[in-house]
């Protein structure tokens, strides 16, 4: 049964048959092990389908992308960026560690790793090549730093794991904020070592203390988002879905006050975020339908069973984990390894001792690093689009910081603390 399900699902991807056809089309091969055949199976499809997108905590997903999207078009990006920028100054790799954290600033706000990439590599993509940083260690670093954006909250991927797993997603935001933090504080090790080796340096400032306030004063707007977000979520004021509603009635707000939002760029930004939305809607449904049909047929029990009969140490298993979602994220997108993977592992992982948000956390954390990880490298694509560069030296230029993000996933993995030390304080 196992080869039959798993088998059509890969050859209908190796078909280049969209993601979410092909977990649909893999539910077909359990009618020979479902009574009624192939109508109950196609109704039972249908059936969950509809029911996964009947949720109100669901409704947090279009309305947090629909931000990001607002944001990405009302050219918050550049206010964070110049406000890094004078935070960084002219320190060796300042412009690298300035990329850094304006990708962990716009990630507070966008919650989608591409999103981050696009809307601060291009602000500071071309800066940094200005003043003479080569284009793959360039590329390389605002492609990884921008998998932040899917760790620290708001974060797409996260609600998609709360919703299908059952975790708080509150309870995740919060769990995710050190873990993204401790990612960007990796990153900028090699970014200043490459930058000392090579001379690369920062923006000269145009003043001291008094011009980083006046930075700090000019993104107060932009800055506050995140805080009234994600306050009003820690601080029970408000649901994530109700946060994703705050959220976008301020990015209106604050775009048409700023002047960085027009009536076109409103449109464009919500035909995106219709587009994305529905696209993740009808992949959740049909992965819905796909671990339900899992669980009936009791798979997960059997590959515990499986895995257990080779080994039941703790760390090995975490890393196979690693493992998995690594070169899940490599290959498929993010939404959908979680979609496909949680619901199988979840269990074991539950088994084993794993608290289901450290769980979530740590395999966010991996898939975001898939995301700059050839062959799919969806983040690598979007920085070399950017600096007009060949793929290639983006990929090349960015292997020291994956080295260092992979090690970050590691801590994370097995610093179980890291995730969870900050709920004690918001339960």
């Amino acid at each position: 049964m196992l080869i039959a399900v798993f088998g059509g699902m890969f050859l209908a991807l190796l078909l280049s048959i969209p993601i979410a056809a092909s977990i649909g089309f893999s539910c077909l091969a359990f009618i020979p092990w479902i009574p009624g055949g192939l109508d109950r199976v196609m109704f039972f499809v249908a059936q969950r389908m509809v029911v996964t997108a009947d949720s109100f905590t669901l409704l947090a997903l279009p309305f947090f992308i629909l931000a990001g999207t607002l944001m990405s078009h009302g050219g918050i990006a550049r206010k964070l960026t110049d406000l890094a920028e004078a935070v960084a100054g002219d320190f060796p790799g300042g412009l690298g560690i300035a990329a850094i954290v304006a990708c962990m600033f716009f990630g507070a706000v966008s919650g989608s790793g591409p999103a981050t990439v696009a809307a601060i590599g291009t602000v500071m993509l071309p800066a940094m090549l200005e003043r003479g940083y080569g284009v793959g260690f360039s590329g390389g670093l605002v492609a990884c730093a921008g998998g932040i954006g899917v760790l620290i909250p708001p974060s797409v991927p996260m609600i998609v794991y709360g919703v299908n797993s059952g975790v708080s997603i509150t309870d995740l935001f919060i769990a995710g904020l050190f873990p993204g933090i401790i990612v960007g504080l990796f990153l900028m090790i090699p970014a200043v070592y490459i930058s000392r080796k090579r001379g690369y340096a920062g923006k000269p400032r145009a003043g001291g203390t008094g011009w980083v306030m006046k930075k700090v004063w000019e993104a107060k707007s932009a800055l506050l988002m995140p805080l009234i977000i994600l306050g009003g979520i820690y601080t029970g004021v408000f649901t994530p879905t109700e946060a994703g509603i705050v959220a976008v009635a301020y990015a209106i707000i604050l775009g048409f006050l700023s002047r960085g939002l027009s009536w076109r760029g409103l449109f464009t930004a919500m035909v995106e975020a219709a587009i994305i939305t529905g696209s993740c809607i009808f992949l959740m449904g049909a992965a819905s339908a796909f671990a339900k049909l899992l669980h009936m047929k009791d798979v997960p029990n059997l590959i515990s069973t499986l895995i257990f009969s080779f080994t039941t140490n703790k760390y090995l298993i975490l890393l196979m984990f690693n493992l998995v979602f690594l070169l899940g994220g490599m290959f498929i997108d993010t939404l959908s390894n979680i979609l496909i993977f949680s619901p199988i592992f979840l269990p074991l992982a539950l088994k084993i001792g794993v608290d289901p948000i450290h769980f979530g956390t740590f395999i966010v954390a991996n898939l975001a690093l898939g995301m700059a990880t050839p062959p799919m490298g969806v983040d690598l694509f979007v920085a070399s689009n950017i600096c007009k560069t060949p793929f290639e030296k983006v990929l090349r230029g960015s292997i020291p910081f994956m080295l260092w993000n992979l090690a970050a996933v590691l801590l994370i993995t097995y610093v179980p603390m890291i995730s969870l030390w900050p709920l004690k304080f918001f339960r």
